[in-house]
């Protein structure tokens, strides 16, 4: 068998193994500061709620999103950190793509933060903006704000033995809560669910429970707080 690395000499090799180098030591052009014309600049700060402290060292990643997402993927643009005051900066060349087409998004992650409960360690799409809304060369300056993570053990428990066609859960700060149900709820029902809830601050939780004959049978609320690094348990009884 023929071995072609005895065929290959030492001047040869280095031929060979040169492009590599040099492509690999190429700088990227979606890196966020290479742009010499048309361009975009996405920028802002991202601070702690309620605390309202910078964060620095947060994730952003900048895409672009097709209206038409059909076999048209997110295209990545990149990504950025933000530096020791809470901000970021991100440039790229925008005469490649067309406000028609799509619109540019904004994501950020932060280890032991999150946006969504939903997804709370993975990016958070926090803006976008439409081309024609955009002027070259002039920041956006958003403002993101990310709760601290924290973590709430509740003990659901059918008590009264209620039949029930639906069982709704609620829970965050007023503005930016989320849930989930459970349908239908068995009368026996005795389990425990952990969900994220933002840490050092107050937040609503409600449920309401519904059936066929009398839509909403109860409907109920209650202020909890969670500490960064624990998590807080609640025995939510109807």
């Amino acid at each position: 068998m023929l071995n072609i690395f005895q065929k290959v000499n030492k001047g040869q090799w280095l031929l060979f193994i040169l492009p590599f180098f040099l492509f690999g030591c190429e700088k990227d052009e979606r890196d966020g500061t290479n742009c010499a014309q048309n361009c975009i600049v996405l920028s802002g700060v991202v601070v702690d709620t309620p605390a309202n402290k910078l964060l620095s060292d947060a994730e952003v990643g900048i895409s672009f999103q097709y209206y038409s997402s059909f076999l048209k993927p997110s295209i990545s643009l990149g990504k950025t950190k933000t530096d020791s005051k809470g901000k970021y900066s991100f440039r790229f060349d925008a005469s490649k793509y067309l406000s028609r087409e799509g619109f540019f998004i904004v994501s950020v992650k932060k280890n032991g933060y999150y946006l969504n409960t939903n997804h709370p360690d993975s990016y958070q799409s926090v803006a976008s903006y439409d081309l024609d809304e955009l002027k070259y060369d002039t920041p956006t300056d958003e403002r993101i704000m990310l709760f601290k993570k924290g973590e709430m053990e509740l003990h659901l428990k059918n008590v009264k033995k209620l039949d029930l066609t639906m069982l709704a859960v609620s829970y965050g700060p007023e503005k930016s809560n989320t849930g989930f149900s459970i349908a239908p709820v068995p009368r026996d029902l005795d389990t425990i669910v952990r969900i994220p809830i933002p840490a050092d601050m107050e937040s609503v939780l409600k449920w309401q429970g519904y059936n066929g004959s009398n839509p909403l049978q109860f409907d109920k609320a209650s202020t909890v707080n969670s500490e960064k690094g624990s998590f807080t348990r609640y025995q939510l009884d109807f």
